[in-house]
């Protein structure tokens, strides 16, 4: 059992300490350096927060879309695979073309929470 505070509250903090706290503080270079800095601890925690939930997610997307078993562990040859069965006209007909949209936008809409909160709600035009 690991003790508190977990790695995800730690940087849950430094990243708030660093954009409440630092990044007014400076000014030129080192405030945007600071506010990189915040950016990218905000980030790993969110990843580690939100990412294994949502590589479940993804393999099971993908294992509907190329009607296989999917690993969240390998999801790299998964996207392969997937972008193969797509230029080989998977997606060309109607039907499965809105189902693959679909599952793209969920796919960015999840990758979005991780690297941009706040946009990850768009729902298309």
């Amino acid at each position: 059992m690991q003790p508190r505070p977990s790695a995800i509250e730690i940087l849950s903090v430094v990243a708030e300490v660093l954009e409440r706290d630092i990044v007014p503080a400076l000014s030129g270079p080192a405030q945007h350096h600071a506010r990189v800095a915040a950016s990218l601890v905000g980030i790993v925690e969110r990843e580690l927060r939100l990412g294994p939930e949502q590589r479940e997610r993804e393999a099971a997307m993908l294992a509907d879309a190329l009607a296989d078993r999917v690993s969240p562990d390998d999801l790299v040859a998964a996207r392969a695979r997937f972008a193969a069965s797509l230029r080989a006209g998977a997606a060309d007909d109607d039907t499965a073309n809105a189902e693959t949209w679909a599952r793209l936008f969920a796919s960015v809409r999840d990758d979005l929470a991780i690297s941009k909160p706040g946009h990850d709600g768009w729902q298309g035009d």
